[in-house]
């Protein structure tokens, strides 16, 4: 009889403890939409967003800002972790579980005002030097329209390095969206009003999603699903994007 009533017990449990388990959210420094802020805490938009995310669920979780590489590494080992912000690509859509989409964010080649460019589409800059981030999906992006590092791209390992890049005419146009620009030139001490769109990169995907695997908690991304959709409807979503000026 004993040993039933453990059973009992064990069987009411398992599926609460399951209920519960603790969820990570990671991502890069990006500002403004997470990275660390004076006292080395996660802030930003979508940090913001988390963190609602968390309260309206009622799960445990934490926000953890690290290299991009080590996200991926994280999110791919471990199935309670979630990237905060992730373009979805056709190829993902079929591996990864995607639950709701973040934000947006319109890619762009970027340049120095003071340059003119005859540029119409992504082809036409292949008569100049081509800059984005090494493993981002710009890469891949960018490759499979036809550029290479032997002639094209240049390929770098961080954002600070894009921008000094183009500042000290290593390179000429930066593949990157435009709602970061400020911030990040802003935190090197460089003039943003010395840099503008030159090409609206539209066949870019442009939705950043909240991600996971794909043997993620189903319960728990039912939850984040619906809270993300309660979070939009109620306007609390876009008072802060609008707080980050990400409209």
């Amino acid at each position: 009889m004993r040993f039933a009533f453990l059973f009992f017990i064990l069987y009411i449990l398992v599926p609460f403890s399951g209920h519960t388990a603790s969820i990570r959210f990671v991502a890069e420094d990006l500002p403004p939409y997470h990275f660390l802020d004076t006292d080395e805490k996660p802030t930003g938009a979508l940090v913001e967003i988390a963190q609602q995310l968390l309260t309206e669920t009622g799960l445990k979780g934490s926000i953890e800002i690290m290299p991009m590489a080590r996200a991926l590494h994280e999110m791919r080992e471990h199935n309670n972790t979630l990237m905060l912000s992730w373009l979805k690509t056709p190829e993902r859509a079929t591996q990864y579980r995607f639950l709701g989409i973040m934000c947006h964010a319109q890619a762009y080649l970027i340049g120095l005002k003071e340059r003119e460019f005859s540029l119409h589409d992504l082809n036409s800059a292949r008569q100049y030097r081509v800059s984005t981030i090494r493993g981002y999906y710009s890469e891949r992006f960018l490759r499979a329209a036809g550029y290479s590092e032997e002639h094209e791209l240049v390929l770098v390992s961080h954002y600070q390095t894009l921008w000094q890049m183009l500042f000290k005419g290593r390179t000429d146009l930066v593949l990157t969206n435009a709602q970061t620009i400020n911030k990040e030139l802003s935190a090197l001490g460089l003039p943003a009003e010395q840099v503008e769109r030159k090409l609206a990169v539209t066949a870019f995907p442009s939705e950043l999603h909240l991600a996971t695997r794909l043997d993620f908690d189903q319960e728990q991304a039912e939850l984040l699903k619906a809270a993300l959709a309660k979070l939009k409807d109620s306007g609390k979503y876009q008072q802060i994007l609008t707080h980050w000026q990400l409209n």
